[in-house]
């Protein structure tokens, strides 16, 4: 299902501290579109980065810890739960 409400969802983003992580769009790995949009936040205490494809609307999240030398998928992320 495409996102039909990106600036919605990237305006909730922006205000949690995300940044686009570049201005690429990526290969999705589920439908294989080059339309998926790097959203990334770093701390001292760690960070997380975001995929969404534009495309199907497939989103994957990635947690690492503090040193930001390991990252762990965070399985069963709901981007919209997430943003709630």
């Amino acid at each position: 299902m495409p996102v039909d409400d990106l600036a919605t969802l990237e305006y909730k983003l922006a205000k949690r501290g995300f940044r686009r992580d570049d201005v690429f769009m990526h290969e999705c790995e589920t439908c294989k579109e080059r339309a998926v949009a790097t959203y990334i936040i770093a701390g001292k205490s760690g960070g997380r980065d975001i995929s969404l494809c534009l495309a199907c609307g497939v989103s994957r999240s990635w947690r690492s810890v503090a040193g930001l030398e390991d990252r762990q998928e965070d399985v069963g992320f709901d981007l919209r739960a997430f943003l709630g």
